[in-house]
């Protein structure tokens, strides 16, 4: 990234001349022969290259360090997760193990992926409907014991 906006600020240059104007940043990026959906990520990118003190970069900031991830978690939503993760497989290992076994194949805890109600009827000998009917109970008695708690706030999805 940052040789990329190292070649943004050449390519800007080289166009000011031959145009006598600040180039739109359309015509930087057609010269550059970037695409016009990169345009956002790039202009976020100088906006922060620009902002940041010329010290700071001195000592090795990289662009990574300086944009935010808005998909990762802070550290106490991590932890709060895999709390409420021990806790809720805690508990299900203290149900019916036909309970338990369909909760643990239908999300795919345990390590395995995520399997449909078809499969795990396959597997358990029960029609989809039936292990449909056992997930539904089991995790509306699950979520009923989990009320009022910090930790109601997850939810399980599948291939958690």
């Amino acid at each position: 990234m940052v040789e990329l906006l190292s070649k943004w600020r050449r390519a800007s240059a080289r166009l000011l001349d031959a145009l006598g104007r600040t180039p739109t940043p359309e015509e930087v990026a057609r010269m550059l022969g970037l695409a016009r959906k990169k345009l956002p990520i790039i202009k976020k990118a100088i906006h922060v290259h620009q902002a940041v003190p010329q010290t700071e970069q001195a000592e090795g900031w990289s662009l990574g360090e300086l944009i935010r991830d808005e998909n990762a978690k802070c550290p106490a939503e991590v932890l709060l997760d895999s709390d409420t993760l021990r806790h809720v497989l805690r508990r299900i290992d203290q149900l019916d193990p036909r309970a338990a076994t369909i909760i643990k194949l239908r999300f795919g805890l345990g390590g395995g992926e995520p399997m449909t109600l078809k499969e795990i009827g396959g597997v358990l000998g029960l029609t989809r409907e039936r292990v449909r009917q056992i997930e539904a109970e089991t995790l509306a008695s699950l979520a009923v014991e989990l009320d009022g708690a910090p930790r109601a706030r997850i939810q399980l999805r599948h291939g958690a």
